[in-house]
């Protein structure tokens, strides 16, 4: 579970960091401004997004185990569901950080460090997507399941 949070971070980090190389490349500011005015607000709605899936999934795991009577096959997928709902929230309050930080004058002046900033903020909003499709996988899970 450790290495797979560890495995998502360094991806997001990764593909925030080519995001931000090509925004610098181009010169666009586009997402500066999206993420500061925007970033915690999405990442609370694909939060409700994740839990009102969550909450249809778990109803069908439900309906499954009593009708199959094979609760250990779904552990592995509530024990997820459970990491994505901490990682959202950790997304959330990690957001709320950088974006803080990133905007204190004293940061601005230090060479690269905005740069790496946004980098973290493109990572934090490509974690967010990961999770949610690891959430979506999650249905597919219930889909085939076969009993």
């Amino acid at each position: 579970m450790i290495k797979q949070v560890f495995t998502t971070s360094f991806i997001s980090l990764g593909t925030g960091f080519l995001v931000e190389l090509l925004n610098v490349w181009l010169g666009s500011k586009f997402l500066y401004g999206f993420f500061e005015s925007s970033l915690v607000t999405i990442l609370v709605a694909l939060l409700a997004v994740n839990a009102a899936t969550m909450g249809i999934v778990l109803t069908k795991m439900r309906d499954l185990i009593d009708k199959n009577g094979n609760a250990e096959a779904f552990k592995k997928t509530r024990t997820n569901m459970l990491l994505s709902i901490k990682e959202q929230i950790g997304l959330i309050i990690l957001a709320t950080i950088v974006l803080s930080v990133k905007s204190a004058p004293v940061i601005q002046t230090i060479e690269n460090m905005p740069l790496l900033f946004n980098s973290i903020v493109t990572g934090i909003f490509v974690y967010a997507l990961l999770v949610l499709y690891d959430t979506a996988k999650g249905v597919l899970v219930i889909v085939d399941f076969n009993g």
